[in-house]
């Protein structure tokens, strides 16, 4: 499974919890100063993942970021006053437990920011997780933890070194780190739990799916290509992103997400075959949630028959040769062929590696017929047992809700450039064969959606249901909660409990800060990139107040 923040926080506890365990320092003044400038790394790092937090220092009543900043003071000077940094010896400490704390510590911010763009707005919609308090209160509680842990090697450190100077400047860097420590422990009463689940999130840049891969691999694969569906789903429903997504992808998009659904709940029905009576019923129905998820997802693409984005017509229907006077007059020109968006290869490779890992590594779309599916215990094993199956299928299907969501937004963007040559609703004055789709036909191509979110949400609370039985683990889910209700409403980011830390002495945000504080930004264009197949042959269906000029009387 994909790093999450709190596998992360776990590995650099665990790391320092080995350093403390051990009885040995370091005698030779160059290793000790090493020792000291990994330390002052560490609390830097803390000190950057707080004030993303936003704990800063401050002079009255200080909190851990106060006490974190006058352990870095004293971990400078500590490291002042030993030997200069020899590189050899630094090359020595690179796999040091230590130095493995330190790298779980500074990829903790590399995992937050990998939900924001360049320009540091968010690109999914957990990126907006942490302006909510309980998020906030997480991320101090770890640092507390990992605080306490600096603490204890400053300690062991102070107690080696034989320089005095050097020890006082230790001793007061274990003082500060102690009271950052309590101090940051005081949130744990307020923090989100569900924060453990957040993930890093993969570039947008697919990965196919190969013959030549690891089974044991296609379960964390699958959770990479969800993490990037989800990020194409967010920046389309406000109108991000580059490249944007056309009709032609929108079509092709469905019938993948028709084929996932579809596999998914096969392997929901081979895996219940190897259950006690009451999960493999439970499996049976999410495998029915799935398959209605599926044909609605099919029943969407097939309300595009006809239909062609003019932008991007790779789909389209069939027409007629050119004439040979047409021809030869040099009034016809071949059909433009535009490349797909990531997205849709990046669904092709999801079905594909589901595919996988229910009939062998060496399936795939195209393959004819239905092959023999694999030995059920092989597919178990290969997923993570059945709590690491269930948790990826219930991914599939909280990342098809999230599309569902983002395509009428989508259509809507891309309505202006869509034709059609329906004989049903062929205005009179129309000339040629194509004629801009009429608004109501465009608003048939949205509506669909709605039900198949409602199939999409079914199966996911269906699989969320056999948790007790499978052992699955659901702070992902209650993850998704949180960010599907931030869709779901589509209004400017304002959490509650921001709203309620203004002062009564401040306005309450205009309509139009709110509007520079929302996620939306400009439309932008399509991006070049490789095309893949389309599966043809699936068969089952707040600001703050101005300050006033102060108004002195005169004498």
């Amino acid at each position: 499974m994909p790093t999450t923040l709190g596998e992360l926080s776990e590995a650099a506890n665990r790391n320092l919890r080995e350093v403390v365990s051990s009885t040995f320092m370091p005698d030779d003044a160059r290793e000790q100063s090493v020792v000291v400038r990994l330390l002052a790394e560490l609390v830097r790092h803390l000190q950057t993942t707080l004030d993303g937090a936003g704990e800063r220092p401050r002079r009255a009543n200080p909190g851990p970021a106060t006490h974190l900043a006058t352990a870095q003071s004293a971990l400078r000077r500590a490291a002042g006053r030993l030997p200069a940094l020899d590189d050899e010896i630094a090359a020595l400490h690179h796999h040091t437990p230590l130095a493995r704390a330190v790298q779980a510590a500074a990829a903790v911010q590399d995992l937050i920011a990998s939900h924001r763009g360049r320009d540091g707005v968010p690109v999914t919609p957990y990126a907006l997780a942490f302006t909510e308090r309980p998020a906030r209160a997480y991320l101090v509680h770890c640092s507390a933890d990992l605080a306490w842990g600096a603490a204890r090697v400053a300690q062991a450190l102070g107690e080696a070194v034989t320089s005095e100077a050097v020890a006082v400047q230790l001793y007061v860097a274990r003082g500060s780190l102690d009271h950052a420590s309590v101090f940051g422990r005081a949130a744990d009463g307020q923090k989100n739990r569900a924060i453990e689940a957040f993930p890093l999130v993969p570039p947008l840049d697919p990965r196919p799916a190969l013959p030549t891969d690891a089974a044991g691999s296609i379960s964390a694969h699958l959770a990479d290509d969800c993490e990037r569906l989800s990020r194409v789903a967010f920046e389309a429903l406000h109108s991000r992103g580059e490249p944007g997504l056309s009709g032609s992808d929108v079509q092709q998009l469905a019938r993948w997400r028709a084929m996932s659904d579809l596999l998914s709940g096969r392997l929901l029905l081979h895996a219940a075959a190897y259950a006690d009576q009451h999960t493999a019923e439970a499996l049976r129905e999410s495998a029915g949630r799935l398959r209605t998820a599926a044909q609605a997802w099919q029943q969407t693409a097939a309300r595009w028959h006809r239909v062609v984005d003019l932008s991007d017509p790779r789909v389209h229907p069939k027409l007629p040769l050119p004439s040979y006077d047409l021809a030869r007059s040099g009034r016809f020109t071949r059909m433009p062929k535009t490349p797909p968006h990531p997205a849709l290869l990046t669904a092709h490779a999801h079905s594909t590696r589901i595919g996988q890992l229910l009939y062998g590594m060496a399936w795939n779309p195209e393959t004819p017929g239905r092959p023999v599916q694999r030995d059920a215990r092989e597919v178990l094993a290969d997923a993570g047992g059945m709590a690491g199956l269930t948790q990826t299928l219930y991914r599939v299907a909280a990342t098809g809700w999230q599309l569902a969501a983002a395509m009428p937004a989508t259509i809507r963007h891309v309505e202006s450039t869509l034709v059609t040559d329906g004989i049903d609703h062929r205005p009179s004055e129309a000339v040629h064969r194509f004629y801009p789709l009429p608004s109501h036909q465009a608003g048939r191509l949205t509506e669909r959606y709605e039900h198949v979110m409602e199939a999409e949400q079914a199966a996911a609370v269906s699989i969320l249901r056999t948790a007790p039985d499978t052992g699955m683990d659901t702070a992902r889910a209650r993850l998704d909660a949180t960010a599907h209700r931030q869709i779901r409403s589509g209004q400017p980011w304002l959490p509650v409990d921001m709203a309620a830390e203004q002062q009564p002495g401040t306005t309450q945000p205009s309509a139009r800060a709110a509007r520079a504080r929302s996620t939306t930004v400009a439309k932008t264009s399509r991006r070049p990139a490789t095309e893949g197949a389309s599966p043809s042959h699936l068969r089952e269906v707040p600001g703050q107040q101005q300050p006033q000029r102060s108004r002195s009387r005169r004498p």
